[in-house]
């Protein structure tokens, strides 16, 4: 599996080649679509306005094909990758929330997260970016109201893919979050409950089977954003 990017007169386009058939699904998931030239993914070439530089692009350019392959075998341990998150996060400030299937496994539901997804606050979210220089392997974008969220960028830490994203409408006095304690680090996660709705509306029968198994599962505590 060979990563890199290349510039057309109007897109910067990330491209992965010689994908083998396994990995194939790993690549639709991250939302890269079949090419003459393998899997691709497009941003618009010139994203000044939406807080991407040259340099964040070269940066992007180098990471992507360094961990891209790794990235997009699928094999790696979500939960070490999690936990050297949070270390950095909690070493620097970072307020942080844990959403999709992350949440789940976090509590200990056997199910095993294609990625992480994690949200931070709109004002950490080019911070995040500047702490983990090395891992970002997609270009941490202001959407400016054209997509799901407005802020999204994705990085690659030990191997495992990392979806940040950054709304106000995602930040605690507007979105539920359950806090629970997770290898010693306090962790705000979407409630069990909001992800077995997500998983039937889904059809996920595997995903809804395991937490059913789970349902006498550790309690946790509703945040709302105050410690009050």
């Amino acid at each position: 599996m060979r990563c890199h990017c290349y510039e057309t007169e109007t897109e910067f386009v990330l491209c992965v080649e010689d994908v083998p058939p396994a990995d194939e699904d790993n690549l639709r998931h991250a939302w890269f679509q079949p090419s003459d030239r393998g899997y691709v993914k497009a941003y618009p070439r010139d994203m000044e306005g939406a807080g991407v530089t040259e340099a964040d692009k070269q940066a992007v350019s180098r990471n992507f094909a360094r961990l891209g392959p790794a990235m997009f075998e699928g094999v790696s341990d979500w939960s070490e990758a999690l936990a050297s998150i949070a270390e950095r996060f909690r070493d620097n400030g970072v307020e942080w929330y844990i959403i999709g299937s992350a949440s789940e496994a976090v509590l200990g539901v056997n199910v095993r997260p294609h990625d992480l997804d994690i949200i931070v606050r709109p004002e950490d979210f080019f911070r995040v970016r500047d702490l983990f220089a090395d891992c970002v392997v997609e270009p941490f974008v202001d959407n400016r109201g054209t997509w799901l969220v407005r802020y999204f960028g994705r990085l690659c830490v030990g191997g495992a893919m990392v979806d940040i994203a950054a709304d106000e409408k995602m930040n605690p006095d507007r979105h539920p979050y359950d806090r629970v304690s997770w290898h010693g680090f306090d962790v705000l996660i979407e409630p069990l409950q909001a992800r077995y709705r997500v998983e039937i509306e889904r059809g996920r029968e595997d995903r809804v089977r395991a937490i059913e198994a789970y349902m006498n599962g550790s309690p946790v505590v509703s945040w709302n954003g105050s410690d009050e």
